[in-house]
């Protein structure tokens, strides 16, 4: 996912995308842990949406072949 063939602009939309997407998903209701703010868990679901979009993304941004090596 992090390998050479992608540029700056990917490897950073695909790193923010994938912290993005554990942080919405360590607020989901899916842990149940109690006396989480109702915020946090109404956000969950937008910022797993963002951090996938963001790592799909990130895969349009790929270096040229003659550029790889």
């Amino acid at each position: 996912m992090f390998s050479n063939r992608k540029t700056t602009t990917g490897k950073w939309l695909a790193y923010l995308g994938l912290w993005i997407f554990a942080a919405g998903f360590a607020f989901s209701e899916i842990f149940g842990i109690d006396g989480m703010p109702h915020l946090l868990e109404s956000a969950s679901i937008p910022m797993i949406v963002i951090g996938l979009l963001m790592i799909i993304t990130s895969n349009f941004f790929n270096k040229k072949s003659s550029d790889i090596s």
